[in-house]
């Protein structure tokens, strides 16, 4: 049997074996892209009720909502904030100092004449003569006063069962109201306060992160629904009965006057998702004390400083004073004014600007048509465009989701959904993984046998080289692969697949048999050949005779692929590593079967330098041991310093170009970019820069000089604080 005969399969045992496996792993494969979407939904759909889950989308959300922040913005300029701060309890004493100074200030606020004043502080404790001196003012007012209460109260002491809500009317027209909770008792303002002020309920429950992403709108108080502190305050200034609000609990409540027409979207338990945008410099605002002292000059016709326009305003006094203020996260800052969630209603309600939320069964059922259809696609890419199209669904997800939020007000919980789908496509990817390596062993299986014999030839040879212990020998190791060598042994026609495929190992072997190399293995589609193992020449012409027959090899290909394209075919790529190393060489195996080959690390080492070739965008990279040998008659160019995987010392990557012609010097274009990589080593990103982008200009698909260039930029506008390295950390095994 010659050598080329021996290495053309016996092509019907072939094909019935790689048929049969991938009959087994198309069939698992479609089980997979059939149930998994379906099962990853429902872990999903688990997923998201937990509270972790919770967490995680509002923490996007707030995120979200801290992207679209600007400190320049102010809020609706018909909302006033004013602050019981600490100046004003350095003027009237310690909180809660006498009411009489609050009837002063309404007092003196009817020269000014605001459209609504609410207070949101509870006033459920009688003061005396102080509560009559705020009545009076209340009655100088002429305006709608406001007083908080709330339901965060003792049942037993303070039932609201049988007592006078004073102006305080229940909302008659709501529908659907089982899902809101029922409250039987309450802090209310005292009985004489009732009689002349309106009040409405300030709760606002924080999620379990502290944060009050929404408030309840309406409460159900005993038998009655009442409006919250917000909700009465608007109903106050645009004059509004109870009889005009419209509540469709799970939609909206719906204002119905002539005055003023709004739609105010609500879930099923009453409550409104805040869309926060302003912290208290965001307001109009001013200091009790101050509002307190030029109010009264004006009252008195006396001399007037600084006095903001407050005519026809809606007020709102609430404590701002260290110690006696409500402090809590808000989604802008981890220690914001607790009223300023109320503000931020009244701003969201007075403008329309309402956040809007997503439908979650829309989004799970575009979740579920995605993930079928991006599984089916994959099912015909290659793992680099697979992760591609992954990083694109992805990157443009995220990316619908910000503009929906920051043009559209609406937001999307997406958190769960996008990491749902990652996890389903990096199964689907570690299936695939799977399924390659079973090809592959399939066809190994196929091959072995016609292997072995060729390699004993040359064993038997030189016996006294080989033992069955072994010896140490330093080689030179090339490993070569198919791109994308699953997808074609997939989409591929069987019979044209095997002659495809045989053709392509008969004229790589006879590359390297032209140039003496060993052929130790097929693994699947790769190549393993060594020189120096069994006969050397010499390390430096071993090294060489191994360069020569990777650039034959890529010779061979192209031929190979012009023919194949001629006749319909496919065409291919391939990738080859070449590493020299000290390797254990010797028959390894049973009696009954023995295989000549080599172990150790420097194999490892040419198998990850062949895996580089895929990320780097070259077809044969070269160690710098085997580099260094074969001397300087090879144009090369470095791709890079890497950290290979199970290696502590970086290793000298270059890419091969050509063999040199006698007298042929080094082109410009490769000294252009070897001085720009020393540049880019030692740290010199500016001047790097200029050398790569002027590479770039002769190459400008260049891969390589295109990452470090876009590396150089990264680190000219954000200098790294950690000593610069620039050894990459290879996955690639």
């Amino acid at each position: 049997m010659g050598r080329g005969d021996r290495l053309v399969l016996r092509r019907n045992d072939f094909m019935v074996c790689a048929v049969r496996g991938r009959l087994f792993i198309g069939n698992w494969w479609r089980s997979y892209s059939l149930y998994a979407p379906i099962v990853w939904l429902a872990v999903c759909l688990a997923a998201a009720q937990t509270a972790p889950a919770k967490r995680f989308e509002f923490s996007l959300l707030d995120y979200l909502t801290r992207l679209r922040y600007s400190s320049g913005q102010h809020a609706d300029s018909r909302l006033f904030f004013v602050g019981i701060d600490d100046t004003t309890q350095t003027k009237f004493g310690r909180w809660p100092f006498a009411r009489v100074f609050h009837g002063e200030l309404l007092g003196f606020l009817s020269a000014i004449q605001p459209a609504v004043v609410t207070w949101d502080i509870l006033f459920s404790e009688e003061d005396g003569i102080n509560d009559e001196a705020f009545i009076q003012g209340i009655g100088m007012l002429g305006a709608p006063v406001i007083l908080a209460a709330s339901t965060t109260a003792s049942q037993s002491e303070h039932s609201v069962r049988g007592v006078n809500f004073g102006l305080t009317q229940p909302l008659t027209r709501v529908e659907g109201g089982n899902a809101v909770p029922d409250h039987e008792s309450a802090l209310i303002p005292v009985e004489a306060l009732r009689k002349v002020c309106f009040f409405g309920f300030a709760d606002s429950v924080p999620a379990l992160d502290g944060v009050r992403r929404k408030v309840p709108l309406v409460l159900k108080i005993g038998d009655h629904f009442y409006p919250s502190l917000p909700l009465q305050s608007l109903m106050q200034f645009w004059k509004l009965q109870p009889q005009q609000l419209r509540i469709v609990l799970g939609d909206a409540i719906y204002l119905e006057s002539p005055q003023v027409t709004r739609r105010i979207p609500i879930n099923r338990e009453g409550e409104f998702w805040i869309n926060y945008r302003y912290e208290e410099d965001g307001f109009l605002n001013g200091s009790y004390a101050n509002l307190h002292d030029e109010l009264g000059r004006k009252y008195r016709n006396e001399p007037v400083g600084s006095l903001p326009d407050l005519n026809g305003k809606l007020l709102v006094v609430t404590l701002t004073s260290t110690g006696s203020s409500e402090i809590g996260p808000s989604p802008l800052n981890e220690r914001s004014l607790v009223p300023l969630v109320f503000m931020n209603v009244l701003d969201n309600i007075l403008r329309q600007d309402y956040l809007r939320i997503g439908n979650a069964w829309i989004i799970w059922i575009g979740w579920l048509l995605a993930a079928y259809a991006t599984v089916r696609i994959f099912e015909h890419l290659d793992f680099p465009r697979a992760a591609a199209v992954l990083s694109a669904v992805v990157v443009a997800t995220l990316a619908a989701m910000y503009f929906l939020f920051i043009k559209g007000n609406l937001w999307l919980p997406l958190g769960v959904p996008v990491l749902g789908f990652v996890a389903l496509q990096l199964g689907s990817g570690g299936r695939r993984l799977l399924q390659e390596q079973q090809a592959k062993r399939k066809i190994r299986n196929a091959f072995s046998s016609y292997l072995a014999p060729a390699v004993l030839e040359q064993v038997m040879k030189n016996p006294d080289e080989v033992k069955r212990g072994g010896v140490r020998k330093p080689v030179t190791i090339l490993f070569s692969d198919i791109r994308g060598f699953t997808t074609w042994s997939e989409s591929a026609e069987e019979k044209v697949f095997i002659a495809q495929l045989n053709e392509y190992f008969t004229e790589m072997v006879a590359c390297v048999n032209r140039h003496g190399g060993t052929l130790h293995k097929f693994i699947g589609d790769a190549i393993m050949a060594v020189w120096g193992d069994a006969i050397s020449t010499g390390l430096e012409n071993d090294a060489r005779l191994a360069v020569r027959a990777a650039l034959d090899m890529r010779v061979a290909l192209a031929q190979l692929n012009q023919k194949w394209q001629a006749e319909n075919l496919s065409t291919h790529k391939i990738g080859i590593g070449l590493e020299h190393g000290e390797v254990l060489v010797g028959n390894v195996g049973a009696p009954q079967r023995m295989e000549f080959t080599v172990l150790g690390d420097a194999v490892n080492v040419a198998s990850r330098i062949e895996g580089l070739t895929k990320y780097w965008h070259v077809d044969i990279a070269v160690g710098e041991k085997a580099r260094a040998l074969a001397g300087d008659q090879f144009l090369c160019r470095t791709l890079g310093h890497f950290r290979l995987v199970g290696k502590q010392a970086a290793t000298a990557v270059c890419g091969l170009i050509r063999e040199l012609q006698p007298g042929e010097s080094i082109p410009d274009i490769v000294r252009v970019y070897e001085d720009a990589f020393s540049a880019y080593v030692a740290g010199d990103f500016k001047r790097a820069l200029v050398g790569f982008e002027q590479y770039l200009e002769m190459e400008p698909a260049d891969h390589c000089a295109s990452h470090y260039s876009e590396i150089c930029r990264e680190q000219l506008s954000r200098p790294s604080p950690e000593p610069w390295d620039a050894v990459h950390v290879s996955r690639a095994k």
